[in-house]
């Protein structure tokens, strides 16, 4: 008998929910079951298969055969994830559970969105995830994610791009240091300056070293403090100065606990982007919240950007 004739969905899940948390524990949280019983459906999946498929002498972690089956697998459920949303698209139904990623910059405006369409769409639900560039990339090539939220789309990936609302980012200091007060600072000056940055794989690291390239910039010094809120702590402890999105710090800047830098060629504006997968069909659902971000989405980040 063959293997997909014996093998059950139950399994499948289980393997890939222990792939992407790299623990038994954690599996079991995220499949709503005992940690004995995950254990207990790889165990029968390693017996149909008649190989070792996860390796937990020392880390979890996958073997060769079971990085080939949980590769399949994914592939298998998100083919019958594609099913469902075929189905529920026959009935229109717009409801069920989105998965939307956004990166780290954009925690600051998209719970703001997301509440106010869960408002008007109740019967449509959704699981955010927060993360830096590099894994919102991994998640999208996975195809865990439904929508994302971010800047310059990831390479090699069939995406759909939808611009979606300007993405302002400029050079921040504390209200006391000697650029403050400033007009037109020319961007030689920051090459004096000592740079707080994002970690490495972050959207606004890129868009900084992009911005240094471009004026010739090399900074008297550089300190990698991580993330948009240790980096706005840092700059009003007088570390040194930032670059930053405007959503992060508008509200340092209002209260006068932070100044934004008029440094020519800034603010520095890219495009705020939804990305959906060119190659799944769009449910009711994520159909409605498409249209939401591109209509009432974007009047609302025009009024908090005001």
């Amino acid at each position: 008998m063959k293997l997909a004739q014996r093998l059950t969905l139950k399994q499948l899940r289980a393997i890939v929910a222990v792939a992407d948390t790299a623990s038994f524990t954690q599996a079991a949280r995220l499949l709503h079951l005992t940690q004995p019983a995950v254990s207990m459906q790889i165990k029968e999946l390693e017996s149909l298969v008649g190989q070792v498929l996860v390796d937990g002498r020392r880390e979890i972690r996958l073997t060769a055969a079971g990085e080939v089956l949980v590769r399949r697998a994914r592939d298998a459920l998100v083919a019958l994830d594609v099913a469902e949303v075929e189905l529920k698209s026959m009935l229109g139904v717009a409801a069920g559970t989105l998965e939307v990623v956004a990166i780290t910059t954009a925690e600051y405006f998209v719970p703001h969105l997301l509440a106010e369409f869960g408002r008007r769409h109740p019967d449509i639900k959704f699981r955010l995830t927060v993360e830096n560039r590099d894994r919102v990339h991994a998640l999208l090539q996975e195809k865990r994610a439904d929508l994302a939220i971010m800047g310059q789309p990831p390479s090699g990936l069939a995406l759909r791009r939808i611009p979606f609302y300007p993405h302002r980012l400029s050079f921040v200091a504390r209200p006391d240091h000697p650029m403050a007060t400033r007009r037109n600072i020319p961007p030689s000056a920051l090459a004096g300056e000592r740079l707080l940055l994002r970690e490495r794989g972050s959207g606004t690291r890129t868009n900084l070293e992009r911005f240094l390239r471009a004026h010739g910039i090399k900074p008297l010094a550089a300190d990698e403090l991580g993330s948009n809120e240790t980096l706005k702590q840092a700059v009003m402890a007088g570390m040194g100065i930032a670059f930053l999105s405007h959503h992060t710090f508008a509200m340092e800047v209002e209260s006068g606990r932070l100044v934004r830098l008029d440094v020519a060629d800034t603010p520095v504006i890219r495009e705020w982007n939804v990305l959906v997968h060119a190659d799944r069909p769009l449910t009711p659902a994520l159909e409605a919240l498409l249209d939401f971000l591109q209509s009432d989405g974007a009047t609302m980040m025009r009024a908090m950007s005001d």
